[in-house]
């Protein structure tokens, strides 16, 4: 049977949920970030290619020029270097295999933001999470699922995330045998089998944290994860920006990455602390209707298949 014939005939009331839920998130999202004086704007969905990339697709058309977006990071940093503040929700795709917690086709949502620290980010996230179950309360869409009521009652009265350092949710896992320590992002899901609680994880090592974050100096970077308990993963991840151009400059050069020079020519314009954070709406959605895999968030959800 065609596989999108397949998603059609298992078409499920939890996946009607979750378009009701998305369709709320999205309306909120934007509610929530135009209250707040934030411009939005739409990065492309062809990225020019960066040869080696982790989980890029790569397009065969005009000389491989083209991957489909992975992320929109860069091009919201140079957006905030001309407007402040902004965000997006827009379309990526990862060519990931590990379904529970990943799709190929998905939807983030993603901010930049000029005169910004960590801290303040993150009172941003907490109040932009609090503010997406408030709001589900009162949709029309929502009230018809009692169920899926009473979920997103629970889940707004228990959002009191817990921020410890990367070395604090290391220590309670492993102890002190840190050379078992794997990247949490590559294993969130894993991870969060360890909380009972949504926890915020700060600093990560360096070796760690994503190539635009700002270091502490202490062999840790100004990052952050969102991680939700029960397997469902990382919600949010961000960090405090480098403005650092000679890094930036070195690192792009190390990757042989020239394409993408013009992020080093948008931050010689900015002379302010500047944050920025990813979100996926996906795995919002999988965690308020309450389900095990992320493809119940979509009609015609895009897995990748394992050989």
């Amino acid at each position: 049977m065609n596989i999108d014939n397949a998603y059609y005939n298992k078409i499920t009331d939890k996946k009607r949920q979750a378009v009701l839920v998305r369709s709320n998130i999205e309306r909120l999202t934007s509610q929530f970030f135009f209250d707040k004086g934030f411009i939005f704007v739409e990065p492309p969905i062809l990225h020019e290619a960066i040869a080696n990339k982790k989980s890029e697709i790569y397009l065969p058309m005009y000389n491989g020029m083209y991957s489909l977006s992975s992320s929109n990071a860069l091009f919201m940093g140079m957006y905030a270097s001309e407007f402040n503040k902004v965000f997006t929700i827009s379309r990526c795709f990862r060519d990931e295999c590990e379904t529970l917690n990943h799709l190929m086709e998905f939807d983030i949502l993603e901010t930049e933001i000029l005169n910004c620290t960590m801290d303040e980010m993150i009172q941003l996230i907490q109040s932009y999470v609090k503010f997406i179950l408030d709001q589900l309360l009162d949709s029309s869409d929502i009230k018809a699922f009692f169920s899926l009521l009473a979920r997103i009652r629970k889940l707004k009265d228990e959002f009191n995330p817990r921020i410890m350092t990367y070395d604090e949710f290391v220590s309670n896992i492993y102890g002190n045998d840190y050379d078992k320590c794997l990247n949490i992002s590559n294993v969130e899901y894993l991870a969060s089998e360890y909380l009972k609680d949504i926890a915020i994880i700060v600093d990560y090592p360096t070796r760690y944290a994503t190539w635009t974050s700002k270091s502490k100096g202490n062999g840790t970077n100004i990052t952050m994860n969102l991680l939700l308990p029960e397997s469902y993963g990382e919600l949010c991840e961000g960090c405090e920006r480098t403005n650092d151009v000679g890094l930036l400059q070195n690192k792009i050069h190390m990757a042989k990455a020239e394409p993408i020079q013009w992020y080093v020519d948008s931050v010689r314009k900015i002379q302010a602390e500047r944050c920025g954070f990813g979100l996926g709406i996906d795995r919002l959605v999988k965690w308020i209707i309450g389900s095990e895999k992320i493809e119940d968030t979509r009609f015609f959800p895009r897995v990748k298949l394992e050989d």
